[in-house]
């Protein structure tokens, strides 16, 4: 179902198709953290310029794209405690707070699928699972024992993808309800090992 999709590590180029589908994966949290610094409008634009960026691991350096005459679906993955090292002064901390549960139950030596995403009109075509795979093949070229996950408990859909490609919840934590966040039940950590295939799944 992918035939003509190319799949291949992320560009400098594609930093604003990355940020726009980021956007998509965050489900709403890059609207809750960023609001006071940026429009809905240009949000994109605000973190296509990190995106863009050789460092950090938001960094094009550590995606992958989908891309079918233009970028269609990404994946950015890398070591969970690369997270440790990211800059949030900047962020509004009683934002931050709200989502400190998250970092909390994070597994830190494991390998962080940070987001995944499709264009909507491109899913069902088996591509968040190639992208997926690509990951886990990341992983295990890092040594890395286990993957892991980040999902809104109420995004059905992204909870389905990943249960596909072999994960599994490990945590459940609450998070505190805010007009901003349009989320029920919380946030999963979902875990996968890498020593197992998710081919047929």
């Amino acid at each position: 179902m992918t035939a003509g999709i190319v799949f291949r590590p992320a560009s400098p180029a594609d930093a604003y198709a990355l940020a726009e589908l980021s956007i998509l994966a965050g489900d709403g949290m890059y609207e809750f953290l960023l609001e006071e610094m940026a429009p809905r409008e240009m949000l994109a634009g605000l973190i296509a310029r990190s995106m863009k960026q050789d460092a950090g691991g938001f960094s094009w350096r550590h995606c992958f794209v989908a891309d079918d005459k233009g970028v269609i679906g990404m994946i950015n993955a890398f070591p969970a405690a690369w997270l440790r090292e990211e800059e949030r002064d900047i962020l509004p901390q009683d934002r931050v707070q709200i989502l400190d549960p998250i970092d909390q139950a994070q597994d830190w030596e494991s390998f962080l699928v940070n987001s995944v995403a499709v264009r909507p009109q491109h899913r069902r075509q088996g591509v968040a699972k190639r992208l997926i795979e690509m990951a886990i093949e990341q992983a295990r070229a890092g040594g890395f024992a286990r993957l892991t996950a980040n999902v809104w408990a109420d995004n059905f859909a992204a909870c389905a993808v990943f249960e596909k490609a072999g994960f599994a919840v490990q945590t459940q934590v609450e998070i505190r309800p805010h007009p901003g966040l349009a989320h029920i039940g919380g946030s999963l950590l979902m875990v996968r090992q890498t020593r197992i295939s998710c081919e047929g799944r």
